[in-house]
């Protein structure tokens, strides 16, 4: 079983391979990330949202870890939320995870980001927020969108969104969002529509999540040495 671990060196980032270990590089209430080299849609996605990845590291798809080998998802090829095993990440070499801790997490904050995940399971998936997601990437209504400080895109969102269903990144911005006890629930890109946030926004944003380490990561649990990032 593998994941990957984001390291920074001198303003770069790589992707470093370590075994899982809960408890200690990802446990409940950690996100996800999740991208598949050899996946068309994948792919797709980290194009669409080519213009928020600062990193190099490209994303595609968000989770929320609820236990050792237990996490939810919003599910695109099953059309809805899902409790799936960790392991189907961990054991498959095409696709790629790395884990981030949302920042000062306490045990209530990250029972509470579970609950607010699992409460959600056999919700459907909200393919009208991709397709907004689609149209909000293009440079002239990307442009126009800065220049009315997203009012428009808020307004659209609104009308679009469906209370009942999510897309991955949604599903755990909202999560994070509604746990009470933690103080950075409206922080970052917190402090916007759960609706607006796509993958790529949430692994990229320094303020709700933990910073990425340079070299705290013991040698003995790196199992492949330093990896190039998954490039778009």
């Amino acid at each position: 079983m593998t994941m990957k671990y984001v390291v920074e060196k001198d303003g770069k980032y790589d992707l470093m391979t370590v075994e899982p270990s809960y408890g200690n590089n990802y446990k409940k209430g950690f996100i996800g990330f999740c991208y598949y080299p050899s996946s068309f849609f994948s792919k797709a996605i980290a194009k669409v949202t080519k213009y928020c990845n600062y990193s190099g590291i490209s994303i595609s798809h968000v989770l929320i870890v609820t236990g050792e080998n237990t996490c939810i998802e919003a599910d695109a090829e099953s059309r809805k939320v899902i409790e799936s095993p960790l392991t189907k990440y961990f054991d498959n070499e095409k696709r790629i995870i790395s884990f981030r801790k949302p920042r000062n997490l306490s045990e209530q904050a990250a029972e509470e980001i579970a609950q607010l995940a699992q409460s959600k399971i056999g919700c459907g998936y909200e393919y009208a927020q991709i397709v907004g997601h689609l149209g909000k990437s293009l440079p002239g209504i990307k442009q126009f969108n800065k220049i009315t400080h997203n009012f428009f895109v808020d307004i659209i969102s609104c009308l679009i969104d469906n209370k009942d269903k999510f897309i991955c990144s949604e599903l755990a911005a909202y999560s994070l969002k509604h746990a009470q006890s933690w103080e950075y629930r409206n922080k970052g890109i917190l402090s916007r529509m759960t609706t607006r946030v796509n993958p790529q926004e949430l692994f990229e944003d320094r303020t709700i999540f933990s910073d990425w380490t340079v070299s705290k990561i013991p040698s003995e649990n790196i199992s492949s040495g330093i990896e190039i990032a998954a490039k778009q």
